[in-house]
């Protein structure tokens, strides 16, 4: 699994695919969300949407290879920068070994109660050390 420390599995539905047959290229991000929120809650010890204390700053997808209905796929995801109000995550679709797609997400520790950024805990900064042995080179 390289230096990507957690796999989501994701199922590719019909609905996902476009006239051509392949998956819509804007279907990606969701599948990223789905790894992202997945991920996200297992380095917090989460266990509701709500625990999730960071939103979606800005978003990069490559297509490097067609999906569709039916492929088997597994999102590969990874913490590979922590800010002090912003952290990114880099994700891999991989279907068999062959990674099909990549992208990364800018994302920013939000308090809701007062509308703004807000410091990254230093938990958990230390929870992503913990869980991928640090950050990627």
């Amino acid at each position: 699994m390289s230096d990507f420390w957690y796999e989501h599995p994701i199922d590719i539905r019909f609905r996902d695919t476009d006239g051509l047959g392949h998956v819509n290229n804007a279907v990606y991000l969701t599948y990223f969300e789905s790894a992202r929120v997945a991920y996200g809650l297992q380095l917090i010890d989460g266990e509701r949407l709500e625990d999730i204390q960071f939103i979606l700053g800005e978003a990069t997808v490559r297509y490097i290879k067609p999906v569709f209905y039916g492929d088997t796929v597994v999102a590969a995801v990874r913490v590979s920068r922590i800010g002090s109000r912003s952290f990114t995550m880099e994700y891999q679709l991989r279907r068999g070994g062959e990674v099909v797609t990549s992208g990364s997400t800018e994302l920013v520790w939000y308090d809701y109660k007062n509308e703004r950024s807000a410091p990254i805990p230093a938990e958990f900064s230390q929870r992503v050390r913990e869980k991928q042995g640090g950050f990627p080179a």
